[in-house]
């Protein structure tokens, strides 16, 4: 069985390792955005040579007609002056291939350390294990790290409840997001009847709006309970006080045996009111936990890289 000095030795070598590797997956990364820059600039630049030799031949074939353009200016001297463009611009692409060649051969040498160090966070995490090991021997080791897994499970158990809390909240949310579109389709068709430009079809589409928006409803108030379910689960003081069953009865007898186009109006804009007010006070509590998932997903990646140095540094007594 190795030491506690050998096992030390051991895990420090391989965390090296693991530390060259991910600069050269970093490195990588870079190099290939650069990589793809630098092919781009080559593109450009090889149309520019292409346009500055185009211009060289088109003076060379200079007849009467186009005399013109040069007249405050030899041909010759307009020839020397496209010549030298032409030469700038093979220049530059010269330059820039010479560098995306540059580019690759240091690609290929990444490669090289990242085909090196390919084991290293494999390499780690068995030397950090076996370490765990040796230490969990001590019994005050033991309890140290019992502690500190148990505080782990913890958050992460809290970071699972806080993610299921955020998405039933934004299911209802997506849900009242609806009605709410669906009750101002159905406003925008009743106001075109008042103004005297409906008839049958406008009439028939705001209804069908209307029963979208009551559909919408019902499933937001079924998944609202689903919310409060995962509230309980948190133990929080969030309170929700959305009155979404008078909104459903509302919407079970309002919009029936409806009378005149201004009532219907008045209801549907009543409606929309309950409905946003309900999705503001719900997407005031799912921002509230979606703090609270991030504080709490922080403080679990701080409790394990703690766990972590602390196996690292360990010393028996």
């Amino acid at each position: 069985m190795k030491t506690l000095e050998e096992l030390q030795h051991r895990l420090m070598d391989a965390k090296e390792r693991m530390h060259r590797l991910h600069r050269a997956e970093s490195r990588r990364e870079s190099l290939q955005k650069r990589l793809r820059e630098q092919e781009r600039v080559v593109m450009r630049l090889e149309l520019e040579l292409e346009s500055e030799q185009a211009d060289v031949e088109k003076l060379m074939r200079l007849s009467l007609t186009n005399l013109f353009h040069t007249i405050l200016r030899s041909k010759d001297e307009q020839l020397e002056l496209e010549r030298q463009q032409a030469l700038a611009a093979a220049l530059k692409l010269q330059e820039a291939k010479q560098e995306l060649e540059d580019l690759n051969d240091d690609l290929k040498s990444i490669g090289d350390d990242l085909l090196n160090y390919r084991n290293a966070e494999h390499e780690y995490s068995e030397w950090l294990a076996e370490k765990e090991a040796y230490l969990r021997s001590a019994p005050a080791s033991n309890n140290l790290l019992l502690d500190m897994d148990e505080q782990i499970a913890d958050h992460a158990v809290m970071l699972k409840e806080l993610a299921e809390a955020v998405s039933a909240g934004k299911r209802v949310m997506a849900s009242l997001e609806d009605a709410s579109a669906s009750l101002e389709k159905a406003e925008n068709w009743g106001n075109w009847d008042m103004w005297g430009g409906g008839g049958m079809i406008s009439t028939h589409l705001k209804h069908n709006h209307i029963d979208d928006a009551k559909q919408y409803i019902h499933n937001a108030n079924h998944l609202l309970q689903s919310f409060q379910d995962e509230l309980e689960d948190l133990k929080r003081s969030f309170h929700i006080q959305v009155e979404i069953d008078g909104l459903l009865k509302m919407a079970d007898y309002w919009f029936d045996g409806l009378i005149t186009d201004w009532v219907v109006q008045g209801r549907i804009k009543n409606a929309q009111e309950q409905v946003l007010e309900a999705l503001d006070q719900i997407r005031t509590v799912v921002l509230k936990l979606q703090a609270e998932h991030t504080s709490t997903e922080s403080a679990l990646q701080g409790l394990k890289s703690k766990r972590t140095a602390w196996i690292e540094q360990s010393e028996l007594e």
